[in-house]
């Protein structure tokens, strides 16, 4: 439980607890905790999602399927982040989604919409109504960047977008990305050789150096 609590205070939903208001918190509301293999489906669409998961270890993405059957990833989730919250705190069915373990990972649950239904005075649950707002006005501007990538014209122009926004995520030009390059492909909805040639056209025009999933960026050119 001890490493459940510290893994759990690095999470921004629980940003400002103390490790006795999270083990508090706990016990009021109640949890439980899954492991999943790589690879396993965590939800899939037509799931009703009662429950919000926060990411212990490991990694989640959320996958749309083409009606020619191709994926594209939809957005990338790690350690200390939420899936489900939106759909277990509206109440609304998954009607789109699955959600994959793209490494072995492990969950901790929380019934969100039991915890908002049912509001206290105590100072670490007006935080943690503070850290939720925050979680959720967070979620929208991160489609709004997936919005943003897919208006591009080019592939170069999509990969320069994330890679910019990575950038800006990790106020450094050099930065770790979440995506093998299978991955990066289905994210901005591509074929991977055609991202594997473009990444090496924009190392050739000194636009980027790439050392595995390290990426640093040279300079922001016009897109």
């Amino acid at each position: 439980m001890i490493k459940v609590i510290h893994e759990l205070s690095k999470s921004d939903l629980f940003c400002g607890f103390s490790a006795d208001e999270i083990d508090i918190f706990l016990n009021e509301y109640g949890y439980f905790e899954r492991k999943y293999i790589k690879g396993e489906e965590i939800y899939g669409p037509g799931d009703a999602i009662k429950y919000t998961g926060i990411i212990l270890s490991g990694q989640v993405n959320v996958v749309q399927i083409t009606n020619v059957g191709r994926e594209g990833i939809v957005v990338s989730e790690s350690p200390g982040e939420l899936i489900g919250q939106a759909f277990s705190i509206t109440g609304q069915h998954n009607s789109f989604a699955y959600f994959i373990a793209a490494a072995d990972t492990d969950i901790l649950y929380l019934d969100l919409r039991s915890v908002l239904s049912s509001p206290k005075n105590d100072s670490y649950y007006i935080k943690f109504i503070n850290n939720i707002t925050r979680i959720l006005a967070g979620t929208n501007i991160q489609l709004n960047k997936k919005i943003q990538l897919l208006t591009q014209k080019t592939l170069r122009e999509k990969l320069m977008t994330y890679f910019i926004q990575s950038a800006a995520s990790s106020n450094s030009r050099s930065f770790k990305m979440n995506f093998n390059r299978e991955q990066l492909a289905s994210y901005v909805c591509a074929e991977r050789s055609s991202v594997c040639r473009e990444l090496g056209r924009m190392q050739d025009d000194g636009m980027i150096i790439m050392n595995g999933n390290n990426v640093t960026l040279c300079h922001l050119p016009e897109l």
